[in-house]
């Protein structure tokens, strides 16, 4: 990577600029040196997580070599079938769905992401993984910047976007340890996410330091008073059980681990976004889109529709805090 590449990131620990050292990134305050992998600087710190650091690099070295050898399409496969462990069939599907998700992004780019895409300045999306919105970004010559934890989707995203024209700015970090400088962003675009951050008080305020005053941010995570089942593994009811019992009822249930998973209430998120932090926040529960009940099977398809037909009456809005599948959070930082 070249030094140009260097200038939007910063050391997650100190904030101090970075220099470009034989193959790694140095910081010049601390002198933490960090490995940069496919031209993706990894600038994660040593925070508790789901993903094992070391055979995350690894796959994204795979994971690169696969992409050049085999291509960009069976590379997400190979990390659905090997990393996420799906069947051939679960597998493919998956692979389609990262595939198909720019055009969807490209709609929400047209709708509700419109404000963050007319930002005047870096757009920086937390949470990336393999690149669908950054790449629908690109195709609009937006100056866009990416954060994941996970390296190995970062090498699929920087493929992806650069196949739609973009020059990818990535690198991979924490949500709540952001490697990136005190107000340097003109907009965030954070999409289920905040749920599985460790800390989600350090996340919202990394949000106020790296957002410029006036900057747009828009975030979006499922509803823990939710009627639909947990997205994450599919149990009914796991958001009205107290904290303390979520995850044991989960393993009960579907036997699977429930850890770095939190969902949020509406009361939760207001709490989070209110006080002296600055921001300008509102919550909307939006209808679901047609392009994902498409997808859906039949009997679901027809809960949906019936879901989006509550959502617009405003007598129901006053009451989908505790049953609404899930919502957005939309602002911007005070000037």
């Amino acid at each position: 990577m070249s030094n140009a590449d260097t200038m939007i990131w910063c050391c997650p620990t100190c904030h101090s600029s970075l220099d470009l050292v034989d193959t790694d990134l140095r910081c010049k305050s601390c002198q933490v040196r960090y490995p940069v992998i496919h031209d993706i600087p990894d600038l994660r710190v040593t925070l508790e997580c789901w993903i094992d650091l070391d055979e995350d690099r690894e796959r994204a070295r795979e994971a690169a070599d696969r992409v050049a050898r085999d291509g960009l399409e069976s590379a997400i496969r190979h990390i659905f079938r090997s990393s996420r462990g799906m069947n051939e069939k679960k597998a493919d599907y998956r692979t389609r769905q990262v595939l198909a998700g720019v055009e969807k992004c490209q709609s929400q780019c047209s709708d509700w992401l419109q404000p963050a895409l007319e930002a005047n300045g870096v757009i920086l999306e937390i949470g990336c993984g393999p690149g669908q919105l950054l790449a629908a970004a690109a195709t609009r010559n937006c100056e866009v910047a990416g954060v994941d934890v996970s390296m190995e989707w970062l090498v699929i995203a920087r493929h992806l976007i650069e196949h739609y024209g973009g020059s990818p700015k990535l690198a991979a970090g924490f949500a709540e340890r952001l490697p990136i400088a005190d107000g340097l962003v003109a907009a965030i675009v954070s999409l289920d996410v905040i749920e599985h951050v460790g800390d989600q008080n350090a996340y919202v305020n990394e949000l106020r330091r790296v957002l410029r005053p006036g900057g747009f941010f828009a975030l979006s995570t499922p509803n823990r008073y939710s009627l639909s089942p947990e997205p994450h593994v599919n149990v009914w009811g796991v958001g009205y059980l107290p904290r303390s019992l979520q995850a044991r009822y989960v393993k009960f249930v579907r036997n699977q681990s429930y850890t770095f998973t939190r969902l949020l209430s509406v009361r939760d998120t207001k709490r989070l976004f209110s006080g002296p932090k600055g921001f300008e926040a509102r919550i909307v529960f939006p209808v679901i889109p047609e392009q994902e009940i498409s997808n859906f099977t039949t009997s679901k398809k027809r809960l949906a529709l019936i879901y989006n037909w509550l959502v617009d009456i405003p007598l129901v809005k006053l009451f989908l805090p505790f049953f609404g599948a899930y919502y957005r959070v939309l602002g911007n930082i005070k000037n």
